[in-house]
């Protein structure tokens, strides 16, 4: 009689070992997997922030080359970082003179989810006493 009572409680142990396993088991990849979905919206947030980024700094590379020979530039097409693309595009304002209209388009990753942002601003360059600059102008789209 002491043996089988003490095979039911064994057995009880038992099975209370096992739920309280699947219990812990089945929290463990809750977690992981929330954790994973964190991980993947940080992600995708860091490559908007820099697609961003990226697409304002070819307006400043942009910038730059009209300082230099505002004729000879029409655009280009840079890799600033690893995993990266930004597409420049200048376009002198037929309305008014010495307006560019620059566009850039940003790449970030390129090799997988790849996000896109772009950017148009429009540009004046403008010689005055102090020398050459370029201003940012608004102008009717």
């Amino acid at each position: 009689m002491i043996q089988s009572s003490h095979r039911r409680r064994a057995g009880s142990a038992a099975i209370w070992v096992l739920v309280v396993l699947a219990f812990v088991s089945t929290m463990s990849l809750t977690a992981v997997g929330r954790f994973g979905s964190a991980r993947r919206a940080l992600d995708a947030y860091t490559n908007r922030a820099q697609a961003e980024w990226l697409a304002r700094s070819g307006v400043e590379v942009a910038a730059a080359r009209l300082l230099a020979d505002p004729n000879a530039y029409s655009g280009e097409t840079i890799k600033p970082l690893p995993r990266s693309e930004v597409r420049i595009v200048v376009r002198k304002d037929s309305t008014e003179q010495d307006v560019y209209r620059v566009q850039c388009e940003a790449r970030y990753p390129t090799d997988a989810r790849v996000v896109v942002r772009s950017v148009t601003r429009a540009l004046k360059r403008v010689d005055g006493p102090k020398g050459v600059r370029i201003e940012p102008v608004s102008i009717p789209q």
